[in-house]
Order: structure tokens, then sequence, then C-alpha cells
């Protein structure tokens, strides 16, 4: 979906995922699946570039990075981005095009080309950005167990060392 920068009024404008469902389904299934997403944001001027401010909320599946249990991950994060428009860089400018910024309070910053935001490629990101690197069970208890089931079977596999080994015992060497 394509926004024009320049039809914004100085009120801003509001867009809503029940808006935006259709048009961006396909473009979070990499990252969500078919979970449901809700995603409300403003974009409105701020001078000689545009705020966007909002919040995103959703599920993706994932795999529980102590108990390897398949879970569903709460993902819910802010929008606060300033969009900035400047002409094209020269090819061997060294700058990226997206500075993310980690503390949800402070605004990242984008730079476009073009008075257009390409909002399923900027959601995209911003969602990437947010999916956490070592996912963990929300019932730790339940987690916490099947990681004591895992460690004793690892446990009894180490007693009985490493399975090449055994094939080895058989060999004579000769001189």
């Amino acid at each position: 979906m394509r926004i024009d920068l320049q039809n914004i009024d100085d009120d801003g404008k509001s867009f809503h995922s029940n808006d935006l469902s259709e048009d961006l389904k396909g473009s979070f299934k990499d990252l969500i699946g078919d979970n449901d997403f809700k995603i409300d944001f403003e974009i409105r001027p701020l001078g000689n570039t545009f705020q966007v401010l909002g919040k995103m909320e959703t599920h993706y599946p994932e795999v529980c990075s102590l108990c390897a249990e398949e879970i569903s991950v709460p993902l819910q994060t802010p929008i606060n981005e300033i969009l900035v428009i400047e002409e094209k860089r020269p090819r061997n400018t060294q700058v990226s095009q997206s500075q993310q910024n980690f503390d949800p309070m402070n605004p990242a910053a984008t730079y476009l080309n073009e008075p257009y935001l390409e909002a399923d490629e900027f959601l995209h990101e911003i969602m990437a950005a947010a999916i956490q690197s070592f996912p963990s069970c929300i019932d730790k208890e339940a987690c916490e167990v099947r990681q004591a089931i895992i460690k004793e079977k690892m446990a009894a596999q180490q007693s009985l060392g490493h399975p090449g080994f055994e094939a080895l015992k058989g060999i004579k060497l000769g001189h």
C-alpha cells in the first residue's frame, strides 16, 4: 500500500488495521503466519518531515529457546518514526536508509527518496525488528519442567559416550 505523503494535511491522517488488513495480510505472512494483527498509526507533517506514531499488536509462531516447545509469542511494539524526504544520494554514499532506534521513547529516522511511503514494507521492517531473538514460554513453570526432561535425556546420552566411538571398538589396527 502506497501512501502519498503530500496529500496529508496539517491535522495528519490516521490508519487502522481494519482499513489496511487486505492490503497488508500477505506482507506479514513470513513473520506472523496466519495470525491476526492490529496496527494503528497516524502520519502528521512535522516541518519538512513527517512523524509516524502508533502501535502494532499480533502474535507470531516460534520455538522456545529454553525448552524447544512450539509457542505463540505476543508482539506489542510502538511505532515512532520520523520520515525524512531527501534527494537521491550518490551511489558511493554510505548511509543507511533506516536508522533504527531501540528506545521506544525516541523516534527512529527513515529516509525516503520520494514523498511516498510504502506502508507494507515500512511496517514489515518495524515488525521484523521487534521480533525477539530468543523467545521463551510465558508459562515459566511448565518450561522448567520440559527443560529438566531434556537435561535428563541429554545426561543419559552423554553417559553412553559418542555413538561414533561404538563403531570404532571393533576395528583392529595392524602394523
